[in-house]
């Protein structure tokens, strides 16, 4: 019944997106100019998938470093095409269903089950999001105090930048208070999941093991900190330069500054519409909107959200892939 019910939700969620999606195109000059646009990308398509690839490698370099804190032993390493490939594998499922992280995490986990243990599985593929959404609290910061400093910004966008100001400060209380007072928020919660997952208990002393994991970051060398950090930040630089080499092959003179604030924005949008399978009508209507604001005219901004589009297509395409073989 859950999954008939979740295969109804995905097909409602797809007609709605479509619908979005015809209705943006429309208003930005129609079907001929977005394909004009796509067909001007050309063969640099295959640039725009390997810097899509090289943004997943880079997260796999952090996990692989939060992973190799914590294993005992040489033996539970993950390599690098272990994490590319459970990564690849966990943003397909993730795109495909209404779960979003519900089902990208866990198939992280599930991928590398035989390659590390469970314990340092979840506990570093918690740590490494936890790297992460702190770079991408920075980027939407840096990104929205950029944005509100542009001219002619609509009154609707400057409020929506606003919340988010106003989110991001609240979610960085919260983990302060969180980093120092440590709750123990799994053993809270593991009876919970275990029941969720059909199980009568949940393993206590795994759940506090886990635990210690995570709150142990604290007390990481610095180095081993700056060195997750610096994988994370590499994934937004790739991020950047992929909107900048699309943009710049429909619009020659725009700036690195410009493909920041649209990344930004697209961050913003994968954050908030995650549970939206390949988030279809979305990208394409925020990318427009801000784009518009930029002055970059909207119908590039719809062009990019495609061209992005169909670079995460053929990537999940793999990632599909490898959850068939299953290793």
């Amino acid at each position: 019944m859950f999954r008939s019910r979740l295969a109804f939700l995905n097909i409602l969620v797809a007609i709605i997106g479509v619908a979005l999606l015809v209705f943006t195109v429309q208003r930005v000059g129609g079907w001929p100019a977005v394909v004009s646009g796509i067909a001007s990308v050309g063969w640099w398509f295959i640039v725009v998938v390997m810097l899509g690839a090289a943004r997943m490698a880079a997260r796999g370099r952090a996990w692989m470093a939060c992973s190799a804190a914590i294993a005992e032993t040489g033996a539970q390493r993950l390599t690098m095409a272990d994490a590319f490939g459970a990564i690849i594998a966990g943003d397909a499922a993730g795109n495909l269903t209404p779960l979003g992280v519900f089902a990208s995490e866990p198939t992280k986990i599930l991928m590398t089950r035989a390659k590390i243990s469970t314990v340092t599985s979840i506990a570093s593929v918690t740590i490494e999001n936890a790297f992460y959404s702190a770079s991408v609290a920075a980027v939407l910061l840096a990104g929205t105090w950029l944005f509100l400093q542009r001219a002619n910004v609509p009154a609707g966008l400057e409020q929506i930048s606003e919340v988010l100001l106003i989110v991001i400060a609240v979610a960085g209380v919260v983990a302060f208070w969180i980093a120092r007072s440590q709750p123990a928020i799994l053993s809270r919660l593991a009876p919970l999941m275990a029941k969720l997952a059909g199980r009568s208990h949940a393993p206590a002393e795994a759940v506090k093991e886990i635990e210690s994991h995570i709150y142990g970051v604290l007390r990481w060398p610095l180095g081993r900190i700056l060195h997750v950090v610096f994988w994370e930040a590499i994934f937004h630089v790739l991020a950047v330069a992929e909107v900048w080499v699309v943009l710049r092959l429909l619009i020659p003179d725009v700036t690195v500054g410009e493909a920041f604030l649209l990344e930004s924005a697209g961050r913003f949008v994968t954050i908030a519409f995650k549970f939206v399978p390949y988030r279809l009508g979305i990208d394409e209507m925020g990318s427009g909107a801000v784009a518009q604001v930029l002055g970059l005219g909207p119908a590039n901004g719809v062009t990019l959200a495609l061209v992005r589009r169909l670079r995460i297509v053929v990537l999940n395409a793999f990632g599909l892939l490898k959850l068939v073989h299953g290793r």
